[in-house]
């Protein structure tokens, strides 16, 4: 797909930028300029269908590459404390930031995002269609072994950015991965039916995280 491709690039020319002073007299300006690494982590993201924590990720790049670049004097630079303390009360109060409980619902199209948080849905839907699940800096999982996929298919949109998820599947649905992973993985650990009732086709990215699924 095109934004794992432009992700694997991104990740080339970066490894290939930090390689060169290591293994050769040529000299970079890698204290500066690495923040881009966190940018072009976020463009991949946000290419990917993940953009609010896409954007996360290129926010902070930018503001450590303005620092970096004396663009952002050290008088605003010195409250980066600041940033880590906002981290730590999402991680410690966002558990329930999304809504999504565990609580089962009907809906046949379904959301469900976790920044810095944990968030779990239970689909119960006998037209079930598909829907979209995130994680950026936390854990999501979606349970679909109570609903019925619309006309035999689905379709789960997952992204992951540091972090992981969990796709509960019916054991009589095949599930179809369209998804790849760049230092990540994706995982199953179910049996193929050999006569599906439903198919589950899986797209999105992860990136530095993992994607399970389990019937």
């Amino acid at each position: 797909m095109a934004h794992n491709r432009f992700a694997g690039i991104v990740l080339i020319l970066l490894g290939v930028w930090f390689l060169l002073p290591l293994v050769s007299d040529v000299e970079l300006p890698i204290r500066e300029w690495w923040p881009l690494f966190l940018v072009g982590i976020g463009l991949a993201s946000a290419l990917a269908g993940n953009v609010r924590s896409g954007l996360a990720a290129i926010a902070v790049g930018a503001a450590f590459l303005l620092f970096y670049l004396d663009i952002l004097g050290p008088d605003v630079a010195s409250f980066w404390p600041v940033a880590l303390i906002a981290v730590g009360v999402a991680m410690l109060f966002g558990r329930r930031r999304t809504g999504s409980d565990g609580a089962p619902t009907a809906a046949d199209e379904i959301s469900v995002a976790s920044l810095f948080s944990e968030s779990n849905q239970t689909a119960t839907s006998d037209r079930f269609r598909g829907g979209d699940v995130s994680a950026t800096f936390g854990s999501a999982e979606l349970d679909l072994r109570n609903a019925d996929a619309a006309d035999g298919a689905a379709t789960v949109n997952a992204s992951v950015l540091f972090g992981s998820i969990r796709l509960r599947v019916p054991p009589d649905w095949a599930v179809d991965v369209r998804s790849s992973a760049t230092f990540g993985s994706i995982e199953s650990k179910r049996t193929e039916p050999a006569e599906p009732r439903a198919t589950l086709t899986v797209t999105g990215s992860c990136l530095f995280g993992d994607i399970l699924i389990t019937s």
